[in-house]
């Protein structure tokens, strides 16, 4: 439950994607202006082994090129255009472009990249400040093997936004806490206080995805959420007196 001491966190996510191209240092430097406490990104590999950052495993949606991410190199990756002239970052970009700024929290999209994340992360000095988030808890598990530190977040799917049984909810969270995770992030939906008290009562962050309306961001912020991952930055700030 947060209170004075504790404020409730901005994520941006995709960076300030209602301000910029989604996922790219445009969107990210704009988060940062904003005043996101943090970045919100999609993490892939491609075919020559950087890390790189979409959402989608397809180039498809956000540049109009057909490609597959793991199937292209990072030469042919920085060829396509994301918009308003955007190339796709790396994360080393992104971390150069963050670091002492904004805190990180990266969605794992690929299996097989944990090593090469946490190894990156361990050079940076960022273990202890960067969230990191997947749908596959098998993966942060993973990842939690490697390195204890890291603060892990298991994402729930958006299906599971409709459940009503407090039961199946409290399943959810029970599930987080066995598996000694930092944050539950579920579909806002599903959020309602008695959810927000539970997981917080276990020492379980509740960090909801994706609000952008003004009165589901009112709904929250009386619940006590711990962060509100957004598409409008400015929107939360303004209702947080931030």
């Amino acid at each position: 439950m947060n209170d004075d001491n504790n404020p409730i966190l901005i994520i941006g996510h995709r960076g300030a994607n209602k301000e910029a191209p989604e996922n790219t240092l445009k969107s990210f430097r704009k988060a940062i202006e904003l005043g996101a406490d943090y970045i919100e990104f999609d993490l892939h590999e491609s075919k020559d082994g950087v890390l790189v950052i979409m959402h989608d495993e397809s180039t498809l949606r956000t540049t109009g090129y057909p490609g597959l991410i793991r199937n292209m190199t990072l030469d042919e990756l920085k060829e396509l255009d994301c918009g308003e002239g955007e190339k796709i970052p790396t994360l080393n970009e992104l971390i150069e472009l963050a670091k002492g700024k904004i805190n990180l929290q990266c969605e794992i999209k690929a299996s097989g990249i944990a090593e090469k994340l946490v190894d990156l992360l361990r050079q940076e000095n960022l273990m202890e400040s960067t969230i990191v988030s997947s749908f596959d808890h098998e993966e942060l598990k993973k990842i939690q093997k490697i390195e204890p530190r890291l603060k892990l977040a298991a994402l729930e799917p958006s299906g599971v936004g409709w459940i009503t049984d407090w039961v199946k909810k409290k399943n959810l969270i029970d599930d987080a806490i066995s598996n000694n995770f930092y944050a539950i992030h579920p579909l806002y939906k599903l959020v309602n206080k008695d959810f927000i008290e539970y997981a917080n009562q276990n020492k379980l962050k509740v960090n909801p995805w994706t609000v952008d309306s003004k009165n589901a961001m009112k709904k929250l912020i009386s619940y006590g959420v711990d962060a509100i991952i957004t598409n409008d930055i400015a929107k939360l700030k303004k209702l947080l007196n931030r």
